[in-house]
């Protein structure tokens, strides 16, 4: 077989691969996330939330989200008083541009107190069929093992933002 035939036989396999991927992420794995996650949220009463980043089909997420709250930090000077909102970290299942599934968190931040972006740490990536009530259950457990980290561990001080005159 001359190489050319076998590189474009390869190219329109990966190709079906792609619509493939998708197809499982609109009928398999985008609804039975946002199920699952709405079932864990029920279960587990926290101040967080699931949902749907639709913007842009084909690169679609699911998330399970802390919503924003007081950090307990604020900042006080003779004309103002601000609370130092805590933007809440999130887990989320992304869908990639070839159809697999990147599983990430973003960290928590104080707003407004750091000149640094949050913190990302990928997971894992699967192909859409890979996802199971297990899997995803575990994905939580590693999302909530870090978020009781970064909430107890004093180690990654703020860097705070000094106001120069």
């Amino acid at each position: 077989m001359e190489p050319t035939k076998k590189l474009t036989e390869q190219y329109t396999a990966v190709l079906l691969k792609v619509k493939e991927r998708r197809t499982a992420w609109q009928q398999q794995a985008k609804p039975f996330l946002i199920q699952h996650l709405n079932e864990v949220i029920a279960r587990h009463p926290l101040n967080w939330k699931a949902g749907a980043n639709e913007m842009m089909q084909g690169l679609e997420a699911v998330y399970l989200l802390f919503d924003h709250e007081p950090s307990g930090i604020v900042e006080q000077s003779p004309f103002s008083v601000v609370q130092k909102m805590k933007i809440g970290g999130f887990l989320s299942f992304s869908q990639t541009r070839n159809g697999q599934i990147v599983v990430w968190i973003s960290f928590p931040f104080i707003d407004g107190m750091t000149e640094e972006k949050p913190r990302n740490e990928t997971l894992d990536t699967l192909e859409p069929g890979e996802l199971t009530a297990e899997s995803v259950d575990r994905f939580i457990g590693k999302f909530l093992e870090e978020m009781i980290q970064w909430e107890d561990d004093a180690r990654d001080e703020i860097g705070f933002i000094r106001k120069r005159d």
